[in-house]
């Protein structure tokens, strides 16, 4: 049950990290400066390391008795992929609002 969750949670963070990236693109333009796009970034990667640390958590909980282990694998490589592809775009977004595209 605990495994579960913590996928659930981890893929909950994936999708919240690609949410947020466009949260942030659009929080470079409430200030004079870029000080809400910073906080709007940091806010993102800390999302994708709570992403990460509960993809870790569920990892070693793993118990070979439960049923749906096979489920729950293929949602923590699905959340895996998520989070590795979020961190891209995210580093992506950065470089190219910085460069002024």
């Amino acid at each position: 049950m605990r495994k579960k969750l913590y996928v659930s949670l981890s893929v909950l963070c994936a999708v919240s990290v690609f949410i947020m990236s466009s949260v942030f693109q659009s929080m470079a333009h409430w200030g004079k400066g870029l000080t809400w796009y910073w906080v709007g970034v940091t806010f993102t990667c800390f999302i994708w390391l709570l992403g990460i640390i509960f993809l870790v958590i569920a990892t070693r909980k793993s118990n070979v008795k439960e049923k749906s282990i096979f489920g729950l694998s293929i949602m923590g490589i699905v959340s895996f992929i998520m989070l590795i592809c979020g961190f891209c775009w995210v580093a992506f977004v950065i470089m190219a609002g910085l460069s002024g595209m």
